[in-house]
Parts: structure tokens; sequence; C-alpha cells
């Protein structure tokens, strides 16, 4: 399996976390049944150039083919998907709420949802003629700045201030709660509230990643919950798994093997994201 990123340009860093892809020649092993991508707070477009895969969301039951150019929105249970060799993904993750920018639609339609991209972006470029991944990179992004909408972007970096002042504390609000939740909605598509969810659900999930035998009390202190139990069962929530259902699977894995499996859970930008701000600020 090759797996390739690359950050954006200046111009479209406000919007875009990064662009990727995934492929796996045909006569190549995929090294899990199933992929897990547990809530995530951006959205991702993606471009199938290879052979379908199939992704199901909330649980195992209904997986459906993916090909052409999808919208994946931001998703609050899990996203379940299952790849087969002959694949060629290619991708761009959004920052959270970054793809409102460019997005003349309500985003809330994207929410928990594999879409053909083409009825929500105009004119979306081919990749399939290009020769590389840094080819189909640039093609790309000269489409998003082209497309990308001055109103909707003012809005978003109102929206990304407000953001500062309630990463640097989760547990309170800005003055302006008003103001926020709307933009929330609008730019996001989920409440403040939501968010915080979401965001402290992937944090648990790098500490798990980082020191596997962390107890639940823990990890519930080290990210503010009144509780354990109230830990336990927002988990549970967006995961589907108690901590320690996962962590009974997981517990027995040398520590390479375990950061690998993990990668059946959380995105390895994700993972990498989150633990090395544990590090710094642990």
């Amino acid at each position: 399996m090759i797996i390739e990123y690359r950050k954006p340009s200046a111009a479209l860093a406000p919007f875009v976390d990064h662009l990727w892809e995934k492929q796996v020649d045909v006569t190549g092993i995929i090294p899990y049944d199933i992929e897990t991508i547990f809530p995530e707070d951006q959205t991702v477009l993606t471009y199938s150039l290879g052979i379908e895969y199939f992704r199901s969301h909330a649980n195992t039951d209904h997986f459906q083919p993916i090909n052409g150019i999808q919208l994946e929105g931001l998703h609050q249970a899990p996203n379940f998907y299952k790849h087969q060799p002959g694949i060629h993904i290619f991708g761009v993750k959004f920052r959270v709420g970054g793809l409102f920018a460019f997005l003349p639609s309500p985003i809330s339609a994207t929410n928990n949802e594999s879409s053909a991209a083409d009825t929500l972006l105009p004119d979306l470029p081919s990749l399939r003629l290009t020769n590389n991944f840094d080819e189909r990179c640039e093609t790309i992004e000269a489409y998003l700045l082209a497309h990308l909408i001055e109103k909707q972007a003012k809005k978003y970096l109102k929206l990304l201030l407000m953001l500062q002042e309630l990463e640097g504390d989760s547990t309170s609000m800005p003055s302006s709660y008003k103001t926020l939740s709307r933009l929330f909605q609008e730019v996001i598509g989920i409440s403040p509230k939501e968010y915080v969810q979401i965001k402290r659900i992937n944090q648990s999930l790098a500490l798990f990643a980082s020191t596997k035998d962390i107890k639940s009390q823990d990890l519930a202190d080290q990210l503010g919950y009144y509780d354990s139990a109230h830990f336990i069962n927002e988990f549970k929530k967006y995961t589907g798994k108690t901590p320690k259902s996962l962590k009974n699977s997981l517990f027995d894995m040398k520590d390479s093997e375990f950061i690998d499996e993990f990668k059946q859970y959380i995105s390895p930008e994700h993972l990498l994201h989150y633990t090395s701000i544990f590090h710094k600020n642990s």
C-alpha cells in the first residue's frame, strides 16, 4: 500500500488541511479487513481513480460502493471502509468548516453522508489524465482557488477566530455564544457542544494510541470530563465501543503493532496531530 501526503499551498492553508493519496496494486495486499474511522470534524473530497471501494456509516450492515468523485461529510458516528487490491484514491481533507468557503449550498447537507461531489461543487476537474500525485495536487488546488467564495470565506475566517478561543479552553464558551452557535450551524453544520465532544473523543483515541494502558478515569481527567461515567457514555455514543472493550481488543499487541492497528480507528494524520499536542503539553 502506497500512501502519500502533501500540505496545501499558502493560499489554501486556512481552508485545507492536506492532500493525500492511497494506492494498492492489483497484486497487492490490504492489511486489514475493515478500516474504521471514528467521528471526525473534517470533510474530504475523494476521487476514486481505480477499482471501487465500499463505505458503511454507523454500522457494518450496509456497505455501498464508492466510485467517481465523492464528498465525505463530517461524521458523528464511525465510518467503515472495505478496500480491495486495485484501489487508487486521491483526497483533499478540508479543515473543520473549510469546505464552506467553496460551497454555495448548506454545509449540513454533507454531514454523515457520502455524496456525488458534482451535485455540490460545479465543474470539478478530471484527474484521470494527470501523471502523478503532485500533478493531481496542482490541478485540484488551481480549481479550489478559482472557486473560493469570498463571502463564505469571510464567515469561515470569523469562525476560526472564535475557535481559537474555544481551543484555548474547551470547558468555556465565548461570550458571544449566540453568534458562535449560529456560525457553527452555518459553517460546520453542528453545534459548538457537538464540536467539542468530537474533538475530545479524537483526543482520547490518540491518547489510547500513545499510552494503551491508560485508565478511563485518567482520560476523563485529562480531557476535562465531569467524571469517568460521563466520558464512557460519550465515548460509546461516538464510537460504538466502551473504552474498556477497545482497550481489551488492542491490549496484547506490541507497541508497533498497536499503532499500526490503531490506524484502523483514527487516521494517521489525526493520530500524529493529537499525540504531538499531548506530548507538547505534558
